[in-house]
């Protein structure tokens, strides 16, 4: 009676193993703080490009003769912006895996550092300087290309941002 009690436990464990796997795998990535991070740049950068369209979208759109355009309006003029090669999807996206890859070589740098240093009972926080830097150049970036959209307060908060870095 207990052989075929363990037998259908390990049938059923192994009938959802796959499902247990990847589970695991990215439990493991969404909880380990490396992960967070890295995860969190992917999102600026992809909020830095979505802004950077809105903001050449509000340029095409002044070109095409719109008074002060809205920002929902040039967030909905980003196709007809691509359409007229204002946007160039390819050099963008190489710029913006470019700009990954030297974050991920900057936050690797940084976390060997700090797994370093804790080996040797020092408490670097590298990793949090790089990070913070590299983040509030990207948040900086964001705000420049709203303020380039048409958004007014972003353009102040960027010269206010820009005036108190120097």
């Amino acid at each position: 009676m207990d052989k075929e009690i363990v037998h259908n436990v390990l049938e059923k464990m192994g009938e959802t193993f796959n499902i247990k796997v990847v589970a695991g795998a990215v439990l493991g990535l969404v909880t380990n703080k490396y992960s967070i991070l890295m995860v969190g740049f992917g999102v600026l950068l992809y909020i830095d490009i979505l802004t950077k369209w809105i903001a050449i979208s509000y340029a095409y759109l002044v070109e095409q003769g719109h008074e002060n355009p809205a920002f929902f309006d040039a967030f909905k003029g980003i196709n007809s912006a691509r359409k007229a090669r204002k946007i160039n999807s390819y050099e963008m996206r190489k710029r913006s895996v470019s700009k990954l890859f030297v974050y991920i070589i900057c936050f690797l740098m940084a976390a060997i550092f700090d797994l370093m240093s804790s080996a040797s009972g020092a408490n670097s926080q590298i990793v949090q300087i790089v990070c913070g830097y590299l983040a509030m150049n990207e948040i900086l970036s964001i705000i420049e290309n709203l303020g380039d959209a048409g958004v007014q307060s972003m353009g102040r908060l960027y010269e206010l941002l820009k005036r108190r870095g120097k």
